[in-house]
């Protein structure tokens, strides 16, 4: 029972785009960032604010290791979509080494890219089946539960991001890119979607198809990038310099 868990041989509890448990998940991560966002000022003051953020990491590991290592010994570990490359994956650990070693600098980072990579994820999950797949579950702790995760750091340690971080991020984005397009060139892979747009998002916008999937990503990665600095990061960095 655990084996089909993980290999989902039989899927029974299949997925639907825009159905009913797609909705619910989305529905809830969406109410949940606007808590985040409504009591905002509160989280700062918070004494349990490190323990909740280390917590958090932790489960955010042991999440992605066991999807690693359960996937390998039921022999279902594919590495053509299971390596650590994708944008999501990479944000995450990069917000657990954040978070357990100290690096808070990091997190002017991951706040952006646990939008840039979640939210399509969330919106057009490529997955087969839900609730009785691991794999389901691990996209919801590694996107859903991350991004919530991701804002509430974000207020409650109060760092700042300026606008000279969001430059960073683009060139560190785009040297990310540059590193993964020829790995999925030489391994026929396709992480952080370089070769192409994934199947289930191109049946719902055949559009897509005409374009260079480069260009999707950067158009995509700096409109989610900008709206998070105009909506969430300018005004609290207005309010913090008064």
């Amino acid at each position: 029972m655990l084996r089909e868990f993980f290999v989902n041989v039989s899927p029974h509890f299949l997925f639907k785009q825009w159905g009913l448990i797609h909705n619910l998940f989305s529905l809830t991560t969406l109410v949940l960032l606007i808590i985040i966002y409504l009591y905002k000022d509160k989280f700062s003051k918070n004494k349990n604010k490190k323990k909740i953020l280390k917590g958090s990491a932790i489960i955010l590991l042991i999440n992605m290791l066991i999807y690693t290592f359960g996937n390998l010994y039921y022999g279902s570990f594919d590495y053509k979509e299971m390596l650590p490359f994708h944008l999501c994956f990479i944000a995450n650990y990069m917000f657990i080494i954040a978070v357990l070693f100290k690096k808070h600098n990091l997190l002017k980072y991951t706040l952006f890219m646990s939008f840039i990579g979640p939210i399509p994820a969330i919106l057009w999950p490529n997955l087969v089946s839900t609730i009785d797949n691991f794999n389901f579950w691990q996209l919801i702790i590694s996107h859903h539960f991350f991004i919530c995760i991701s804002l509430y750091s974000y207020y409650a340690l109060n760092y700042k991001i300026v606008f000279k971080d969001f430059g960073k991020l683009f060139l560190f984005l785009n040297i990310l890119l540059l590193i993964v397009t020829p790995f999925n060139y030489i391994f026929n892979t396709n992480y952080i979607f370089t070769n192409y747009i994934p199947d289930n998002v191109i049946v719902l916008y055949p559009w897509l198809k005409h374009f260079p999937p480069l260009l999707v990503l950067e158009v995509l990665g700096l409109g989610i990038a900008s709206l998070i600095y105009v909506i969430i990061i300018k005004p609290r960095n207005k309010r913090l310099a008064m």
